[in-house]
């Protein structure tokens, strides 16, 4: 016998499933296509579509990625990184490469621009074969190293952080003021870095730009510890940036990636502020994506990105450095199906970062090589490899 409802209740039924469709609705992203540069590439705005709809889940699937080091270690044959190691090593244990790969153009020394070039010849190669292409940038402290001599003096790694050397002189609206003598240091240190993206556009690469991350935590010398209580100097330098790498240097294949740090426990909030404190604008960023380090690869902030109305993604994810998974590598990479698939479907792709020395006997495994049943992950139908990556489906249906 059908069960009778009474009109009161159908009534309060329909309703009751209109409000869940419509949470529903919300709960997904709303991102949009349009490119922070109005002059951007055929190929840079087929890109961003593409992207938007992963995160609008128009289509279906997330980019795997892998970062493979930095521009002194990216050529390296063998050991904890390099594209050798972690990409060709991968795609030999696996079958599959990434969707995505990742170089990070400073950080641990200062490239020439002969290396940087030597660089780019892999990443071209990698454009061509069907990849995309992800460049990070942790520059060096200008106040520590004005790059005169980069040859002799290409700087440590710990200069990009706040405790490798004087901080008491880093004043970020210095590196903006024409009557600075920073201003043409930094200058100097942008104009090395147009140069080798000039390389790339010339090749049609469009990049997925990643410059000064995690600006709003107070371990990089960009970040919070030189304006503790205003967001405002750095959002002028990404502005700043923006501006002279799209109008005057003509750089239209790049997708500007704006990075934070997952936001500050309660316990953290003298050492992080939370993600949106130093967003520069809608008109000023591409795609949104975060960090996050834990086994259980949550992302505390997911709510958070999708407010932006942007792609949102992961430039950094894995497990917790330090502990057993990460020094023994024996994290199992299918979680990132899984966790993506189920709670964290509006993630375009993430990149899994490349391992690490230590220095004191220990490595942190973050590669997703170094890790267990990754064949398994890079075989899941949702997973997107180098041979699914289908951007060019968009070149004529996002023009400007």
């Amino acid at each position: 016998m059908p069960i009778q409802f009474s009109r009161q209740f159908s009534w309060q039924y329909i309703t009751v499933l209109l409000m869940c469709a419509l949470y529903v609705y919300q709960a997904h992203a709303t991102a949009t296509d349009q490119t922070s540069n109005p002059n951007a590439s055929n190929s840079t705005r087929a890109v961003q579509a593409y992207l938007t709809a992963l995160s609008n889940n128009t289509i279906p699937g997330v980019i795997a990625g892998q970062n493979a080091g930095h521009s002194n270690d990216f050529l390296n044959k063998d050991g904890l990184m390099g594209f050798a190691p972690l990409v060709l090593g991968l795609q030999q244990a696996t079958g599959e490469a990434p969707g995505i790969i990742g170089v990070d153009y400073e950080h641990d020394k200062i490239a020439t621009p002969a290396q940087l070039s030597a660089v780019n010849k892999t990443l071209i190669e990698y454009w061509n074969s069907g990849g995309l292409i992800s460049i990070n940038w942790a520059p060096h402290n200008p106040w520590w190293n004005d790059e005169k001599n980069i040859i002799d003096n290409p700087g440590i790694w710990n200069h990009t952080r706040t405790n490798g050397g004087d901080m008491s002189k880093v004043d970020l609206t210095q590196l903006l003021n024409p009557q600075s003598p920073m201003h043409k240091i930094w200058r100097r240190k942008l104009d090395r870095i147009a140069s080798a993206l000039t390389e790339l556009q010339q090749a049609d690469v469009v990049i997925l730009w990643r410059p000064l991350q995690e600006m709003n935590g107070n371990w990089f010398w960009w970040g919070i510890s030189s304006a503790p209580n205003d967001p405002q100097p750095y959002i002028n330098l990404w502005i700043d940036m923006h501006r002279y790498f799209t109008e005057e240097k003509k750089l239209n294949n790049l997708l500007w990636v704006y990075s934070p740090n997952q936001g500050p426990k309660l316990t953290e909030r003298s050492l992080i502020k939370p993600i949106d404190w130093r967003y520069p604008g809608a008109q000023y960023v591409d795609v949104i994506a975060g960090t996050a380090y834990n086994n259980s690869l949550e992302i505390r902030d997911y709510k958070n990105y999708q407010q932006f109305k942007k792609p949102i993604a992961m430039a950094e994810f894995g497990p917790a450095a330090g502990d057993k998974p990460s020094r023994t590598g024996t994290f199992d990479t299918r979680l990132y199906a899984k966790q993506l698939q189920k709670k964290y479907p509006d993630i375009a792709y993430w990149m899994s970062w490349s391992s690490w020395d230590n220095g004191d006997g220990t490595q942190e495994n973050q590669a997703l090589v170094h890790n267990q049943n990754v064949k398994a992950l890079l075989s899941n139908p949702a997973i997107i490899s180098r041979h699914r990556v289908a951007w060019k489906n968009y070149l004529f249906t996002n023009k400007k």
